[in-house]
This record gives structure tokens, C-alpha cells and sequence, in this order.
């Protein structure tokens, strides 16, 4: 048999799998997954997770000391040159 914890865990990682992939809001998605007040007790558990997930996770973000107008060195070449709106010297 398996463990209630683990049957709990199963139904809350399905709650985010139906958030994520579907766009099903977690109370409705729990209400699929269970019926009662556990579906109640589900939903607050998939939304406290999900208010504790990090959206940028294994995304690329520049480190917090680093300069703002620090530019890549691989980078720099991609850059086109400013060309200023002045007028031509009469």
C-alpha cells in the first residue's frame, strides 16, 4: 500500500502539474484530484507552494554586485553603435 504522505504528495504535485501545464487554478485542480475538505486542505497546500516557488529558478540573472550597464565580453560585439540625432557641423 502506499503511504498517505506519499498519496498526499502525489495529489498536491498533481494539483501543480495541472496549474502549470493547463492553466487550472490550484482549487479547481483540486477538486479533480480529491472531493471534500481534503480537496480544500490540498489546495491551500499546493497554493502555500506555490507562493514559496522561485520564478526565476535555473534562469540566468546577473549577480547583485555586478555593475548595471556591465556588458558580457562575447556580448559587446553584438552591440550596434549609437548614432546620435545631432545635426551635421555647417
Amino acid at each position: 500500500m502506499t503511504d498517505p504522505k506519499e498519496a498526499r504528495r502525489q495529489k498536491v504535485d498533481e494539483i501543480h502539474f495541472l496549474a502549470d501545464n493547463f492553466g487550472i487554478a490550484p482549487v479547481r485542480g483540486a477538486e479533480l484530484v480529491a472531493d471534500g475538505s481534503d480537496a480544500d486542505d490540498l489546495a491551500s497546500e499546493a497554493m502555500i507552494e506555490e507562493r514559496q516557488r522561485d520564478p526565476l529558478a535555473g534562469v540566468p540573472v546577473p549577480g547583485p554586485d555586478k555593475d548595471p550597464e556591465h556588458i558580457e565580453k562575447g556580448v559587446a560585439d553584438l552591440h550596434k553603435p549609437i548614432a546620435h540625432r545631432r545635426s551635421a557641423p555647417t
